[in-house]
C-alpha cells in the first residue's frame, strides 16, 4: 500500500511536466531536442547554435555519452520557473541540469531585457551540460565560481557591464574571496553581476598566467574524480586558498588607475564633467563681460553734459 500510494504521488507530480510537454512544439538535430510553443522562437537557429557549440567543444564531447540534450525555451516567468523546479533568482534567464542533460531557457525578450543573447545564453548553458557530464565524478563540492567561470570560458561569452563592475569593487576593495562564492552566488542582482564577473576574471587570469593547458590538465584530473583543490596543487603546486590570494593580489595591479580609461561610465561622466568646466569657464567669462560693459554704460559722458 505505502509502495502504490508513493508511486500515486511520484505521477502525479510528474504529470504537470508532461502535460505542459505535450501541448509544446519540438524540433530535433543529431544532439538537441528543442521544446518551444508555436511562434515564439526559430527552432532551427536555436538548434544551429547548439550543435556548432557541440562541435566545438570536441576535447568533452568524444569522452561523454552520446545523449540527447533537451532545451526548453519558454514563453512566461512563470513557465520557466514551474521547470526549473527548484529555487532561482528572478534575475536567471537559464538554468542547467548537467546530470539530466536538460537545460530551460527564459523567454527569449525577457533574455533582451536582461541585455543578453539568446545565442551566449544557449552556448553557457550547453556549456554547464558538457562539462558538468564530464566532469560528473568530481561534481559533489565543485566551486560554484569555478563552474560559472568555465561555462564562461568555454561559452566565449561577453556581457556588457562585467568589466564596470569589477573595476568598480575593485577601487572599493569590496571584491569577495572566491572561497565565499563556493555554494551559491548573492541573491541580489549587484551581488550575482560581482559574482559572475569575478568567476569570468579569475578563469581568464588563471590562462594568462597558465595557459590553456594547464586548464584543461585540471578539468582532465576532474574527470578521473580528483576535487578541485587537488587537481589545482597537482597541475599547479599550489592550492585554492593560495590561487584565490594571488588571483585578487593581481586585481589593483590589472585594474589600475588607467583602466578609468576603458570604463564606460567614467568616459562619460569625465566628458560630462569638462562640458560643464567649459560650460562654467564661458558663462564665467560673458557675466564678466556683461558686467563691463553695464559698467562703461553707468559713466556720464562729457558730451551729454549741461
Amino acid at each position: 500500500m505505502t509502495f502504490q500510494m508513493k508511486s500515486i504521488v511520484f505521477v502525479l507530480l510528474l504529470l504537470p511536466t508532461f502535460s505542459a510537454a505535450a501541448s509544446w512544439e519540438t524540433s530535433e538535430s543529431t544532439h538537441f531536442r528543442v521544446y518551444y510553443r508555436e511562434n515564439t522562437v526559430d527552432s532551427a537557429s536555436i538548434l544551429e547554435i547548439a550543435e556548432n557549440f557541440y562541435a566545438e567543444m570536441s576535447r568533452i564531447t568524444r569522452h561523454i555519452p552520446d545523449e540527447t540534450i533537451k532545451i526548453y525555451i519558454c514563453d512566461t516567468q512563470k513557465a520557466f520557473q514551474a521547470f526549473v523546479h527548484a529555487p532561482i533568482q528572478d534575475w536567471a534567464v537559464g538554468c542547467a541540469f548537467p546530470l539530466s542533460w536538460r537545460i530551460i531557457i527564459q523567454n527569449p525578450k525577457q533574455i533582451t531585457v536582461a541585455k543578453l543573447q539568446l545565442a551566449q545564453v544557449l552556448r553557457h548553458e550547453i556549456a554547464h551540460v558538457l562539462f558538468g557530464q564530464y566532469t560528473k565524478k568530481a561534481v559533489k563540492g565543485m566551486p560554484l565560481w569555478f563552474v560559472e567561470g568555465i561555462a564562461i570560458h568555454f561559452s566565449k561569452e561577453w556581457v556588457p557591464g562585467r568589466h564596470e563592475t569589477l573595476l568598480k569593487n575593485v577601487f572599493t576593495k569590496s571584491v569577495l574571496p572566491l572561497n565565499e562564492l563556493t555554494i551559491k552566488f548573492p541573491a541580489s542582482q549587484n551581488g550575482a553581476d560581482l559574482a559572475y564577473a569575478q568567476s569570468q576574471d579569475a578563469l581568464r587570469w588563471f590562462v594568462e598566467v597558465n595557459g590553456t593547458e594547464p586548464l584543461w590538465a585540471v578539468i582532465d584530473r576532474l574527470h578521473t574524480g580528483l576535487n578541485l583543490n587537488t587537481a589545482f596543487e597537482s597541475v599547479l603546486g599550489y592550492d585554492l586558498t593560495t590561487f584565490d590570494m594571488q588571483w585578487r593580489e593581481s586585481l589593483p595591479k590589472r585594474y589600475h588607475w588607467a583602466s578609468l580609461l576603458s570604463s564606460s561610465y567614467i568616459f562619460w561622466g569625465g566628458l560630462a564633467v569638462l562640458f560643464l568646466f567649459f560650460y562654467f569657464v564661458s558663462w564665467n567669462r560673458r557675466r564678466m563681460r556683461l558686467n563691463k560693459l553695464a559698467q562703461q554704460e553707468e559713466v556720464e559722458d562729457v558730451f551729454f553734459r549741461k
